[in-house]
């Protein structure tokens, strides 16, 4: 019996304490998370890496959460992409395409996780298991 391929998931938080907090929830599963403070940072490893989806918040210092899915759209369009926001936001599917969506914060376990599940339901496991991500 194989041990299934973790999930790999790229997190953007700028709030330290939320992102630990949110980096439990995300852990969980059989997923590898490598998170991230700024845009910016998680933008050079999305570059250098396969991740199967992408979790960000929209108020980030800098380059916000909203033009870090474009930047990732552009590289890689297929990628899903959960914006995480504490506030309603309309991610219409014309403007953005079915792979990206929204959750409001603060979000819990099952919530994040159904969200996953639904949007990488289609990625395929070789595609989980063509790059290592930093321990």
């Amino acid at each position: 019996m194989t041990t299934p391929t973790p999930l790999r998931v790229l997190y953007v938080e700028d709030n330290s304490m939320v992102r630990e907090i949110t980096l439990e929830l995300l852990e969980q599963n059989q997923r590898r998370v490598a998170a991230f403070g700024t845009a910016e940072d998680a933008l050079r490893e999305f570059q250098q890496q396969t991740f199967d989806i992408v979790i960000t918040d929209v108020s980030l210092p800098a380059m916000s959460g909203l033009d870090l899915a474009r930047s990732i759209l552009g590289i890689k369009p297929t990628v899903p992409i959960i914006v995480a926001t504490g506030y309603a936001l309309d991610l219409s599917q014309s403007t953005w395409g079915p792979k990206v969506r929204a959750i409001l914060k603060p979000f819990d376990g099952p919530q994040i996780d159904a969200l996953i599940a639904d949007l990488c339901a289609e990625v395929e496991p070789e595609t989980k298991s063509r790059s290592r991500l930093p321990s």
